[in-house]
């Protein structure tokens, strides 16, 4: 076998998407899980988009010619966020996996990013293996959730869409508590199909958050967590609505599961390079 490694291009998407669907599949399946990517046509819109962004870094795994695989780097702000990574089913095994990850690591050296972080599923003992291989670390285990399709304090008026005036902060609350700045990345999600949401209380913002697998958020007390999370499941389409919470969260997690959340499956954040413990309450993304 050839392998090759080329930028992820549109005349890619077709067969990255239907590879990406049925390796997600594949593996759920296996383990009993739902598959995070319900259909060919969702995947196809999942990675069409990003190789359209220009705050993603996209590679393809060529395979004697033909798209075998790809993965795909988030540089917006100070930390790479890594995912999906998905290899045609039949060349799993091949090193096609590996090869990928060391194309966006060293994209994100080349970049200046020292840190990198991504999301894995605890039930996938042979990512897990390749990313420790690679110098990732596991740091907190997250449960992927879904809200009830009638969520309790919905409606909070305390809630209201966030928009550029508040990307200061924005800024503000996930440096002092994500420890991370995740500005730019809000910014771009002001732009698209699942919009931030902003808490107040006395006057000043104590949250946002962005629902979605996509998405993530920083509150500075449960309650404002919980508000964020429960009114933006109400303005959402349910099969969209899923968020993850951080199991060493216990108190918001009970809380969570009170209200009618339901817990999908367990995943592992996991980081390479510096990486510093949340300072509040926080809910991670896909990525990290």
């Amino acid at each position: 076998m050839t392998l090759e490694l080329v930028p992820a291009r549109p005349e890619h998407v077709s067969e990255l998407g239907r590879i990406c669907y049925e390796a997600f599949k594949d593996i759920s399946d296996r383990h009993g899980f739902p598959t995070d990517f319900t259909s060919v046509r969702f995947a196809r819109m999942v990675i069409g988009s990003l190789v359209k962004r220009e705050d993603y870094y996209g590679v393809a795994a060529l395979a004697d010619g033909q798209p075998a695989g790809s993965t795909f780097l988030l540089g917006a702000d100070e930390v790479g966020g890594v995912g999906p990574v998905t290899v045609e089913v039949s060349e799993q095994g091949n090193g096609i996996g590996r090869a990928l990850m060391r194309d966006v690591l060293e994209h994100a050296r080349q970049s200046g990013l020292e840190r990198v972080r991504l999301m894995q599923d605890s039930f996938n003992l042979s990512s897990l293996s390749l990313y420790a291989s690679v110098g990732f670390d596991v740091k907190e285990p997250v449960a992927m959730m879904q809200p009830p399709a009638d969520p309790p304090a919905a409606g909070d008026g305390s809630v209201r869409p966030a928009g550029e005036d508040d990307l200061p902060a924005i800024e503000e609350m996930s440096k002092r508590i994500y420890r991370v700045n995740r500005r730019n990345e809000v910014a771009a999600d002001l732009r698209g199909p699942f919009k931030p949401w902003l808490r107040e209380r006395g006057g000043r913002a104590t949250g946002y958050f962005v629902l979605g697998i996509a998405g993530h958020g920083v509150a500075e007390t449960e309650d404002d967590a919980f508000a964020l999370v429960m009114h933006a499941a109400s303005q959402t389409p349910p099969e969209y609505g899923r968020f993850f919470c951080p199991l060493t969260e216990g108190s918001l997690y009970r809380r969570f599961l009170a209200a009618g959340c339901r817990a999908i499956k367990v995943m592992n954040l996991m980081a390479l390079g510096p990486y510093e413990p949340p300072d509040g309450v926080w809910l991670p993304s896909v990525i990290y």
